[in-house]
Order: structure tokens, then sequence, then C-alpha cells
């Protein structure tokens, strides 16, 4: 059975990876950038958070891009996820 993770989860994983944040986006490679990427955008698609909108924004900057996100505008999103992430962390819907 394969469980989703939840938020609180991914947020750890998050951190556990990058305990420090992300300084700089451009000195990971692809398969870092897709990784952060990929988890930004489950990060941002957690039903907890559909109504805010920022988080909405990145997820649907990520979901609708047809080529790879500018290393400025990663860095950007994942500063945003960092900066918010003790919030994000405590968001209760509702």
């Amino acid at each position: 059975m394969n469980k989703e993770l939840s938020i609180q989860d991914r947020i750890s994983i998050l951190q556990q990876k990058y305990p420090n944040g992300i300084s700089d986006v451009s000195a990971l490679s692809e398969e870092q950038k897709a990784w952060l990427q990929i988890t930004i955008q489950a990060i941002s698609n957690c039903k907890e958070f559909r109504l805010v909108s920022n988080l909405q924004r990145i997820h649907n900057r990520l979901i609708h891009s047809l080529e790879d996100i500018p290393d400025k505008e990663l860095q950007e999103m994942a500063s945003y996820i960092f900066n918010n992430i003790d919030e994000i962390k405590a968001y209760k819907k509702g």
C-alpha cells in the first residue's frame, strides 16, 4: 500500500536533507534540483494549503512549467519554503 506522506513528513525530510536551507540553488546538481522541485510542489499542493496564495502560485508554476525552472526562480521558491517552514508546519485548515 502506497501511503502519501503528510506535510509534516515532507517538511521533515526537506529539513533533514538541507538543515541550513539552501543558500545557492545553482550549486545543486540537476538531480538535486529536480528533487527540490518535486518536494516543493508536493508541499505546496497539500490539501491544507489549497487556499494559501503564495504556495498555490509556486505549485502552479512548477506543474505547468514546460522547461527547467531558472535557478533564480527555484532559489526564490526554496527560500520562501525555508523562511516560512515553521508557519507551514503549524498551519491547520480552518
